[in-house]
């Protein structure tokens, strides 16, 4: 009993040193990830671009962030595959009808916690004319791997976002841009291992591109002004999606063309109930990598 505890002991520290290994020599090459966060958005396949507002527009595109008449705050946890968990804090302020500024704290981490991802958001918008608004994000990331109590790698960069959104024929329409990590650089240190020789060195994130339209079915008829379609162009893969809004409640749908194991159906529903709403999105994909997003907005935060 002794001997067979002893061997699962060594075991379980050995898989734990080469997870970490892991995830220093390769993962962090594509560290700091741009992905699904919110449930609104996700339950649309994630074509969101030209819908963003609000707490989810410091993830989707922070030009959103004009036109706020309330603060909000944003709850998010989203879950990949079993494997990596994601907290999503938001804050939304606006400082007056033509700019808003937004604050975030994002926590990612392995279930074994070997490998945690903070990323802090600074978002500010302005509205240039009536119908065309820019934002910009400035991300402060941090990563650190470790095996047991011990840390063995870590991470610290900076990296900028920008986004726009234009509006024509009364807001029926939207066209939005963001440019996620348009500027970047991630400075990384590895301490001395067994197998491996201590490393520091230095990488961009991969940029992003993403286009969306949406149009309000209102456009057409006014008994079908609940409705919404939006297509984005998001890092090569077309995004589809469609919500539709019965007076407090929404449902979604979507579709992701990607070429990896996120390509799938997506679907959601949400309800607001005064200034409390509650967001949840069911996303599949290849393989049965489904997962589920959650979210809660106060969409009336009073200090």
């Amino acid at each position: 009993m002794a001997i067979q505890l002893k061997t699962d002991t060594n075991r379980c520290s050995f898989m734990s040193l080469v997870f970490c290994f892991f995830f220093l020599s390769v993962f962090l090459d594509a560290a700091f990830e741009n992905v699904g966060l919110s449930a609104r958005p996700m339950g649309m396949g994630g074509s969101y671009t030209a819908l963003a507002k609000g707490t989810n527009a410091i993830a989707w595109n922070p030009a959103g962030l004009v036109g706020l008449s309330r603060p909000e705050l944003g709850l998010n946890y989203y879950e990949i595959h079993g494997l990596v968990n994601y907290s999503f804090i938001s804050l939304t302020i606006p400082i007056q009808s033509d700019r808003g500024i937004g604050f975030a704290l994002l926590s990612s981490s392995d279930l074994e916690e070997l490998y945690q991802e903070l990323v802090f958001d600074i978002s500010i918008a302005q509205k240039i004319w009536k119908t065309f608004q820019i934002g910009l994000n400035c991300e402060f990331l941090s990563s650190s791997a470790s095996i047991g109590e011990i840390q063995v790698g870590s991470g610290r960069g900076i990296a900028l976002d920008i986004g726009a959104l234009y509006t024509m024929l009364k807001n029926q329409v939207a066209i939005g841009l963001n440019l996620p990590s348009l500027i970047s650089r991630v400075n990384y240190s590895r301490r001395k291992l067994k197998n491996a020789e201590a490393k520091s060195y230095h990488e961009v994130l991969n940029r992003g591109l993403s286009i969306g339209m949406a149009i309000k079915f209102g456009l057409l008829s006014e008994k079908m002004s609940g409705g919404t379609l939006a297509i984005d162009y998001a890092n090569g893969a077309p995004l589809i999606g469609l919500e539709y809004l019965v007076q407090n409640a929404n449902i979604q749908l979507g579709y992701r063309f990607t070429d990896g194991i996120t390509r799938g159906p997506t679907m959601g529903f949400g309800y607001q109930l005064n200034s409390f709403r509650v967001d949840y999105a069911y996303v599949d994909g290849r393989y049965s990598t489904s997962t589920s997003v959650f979210s809660v907005t106060i969409c009336d935060l009073r200090f």
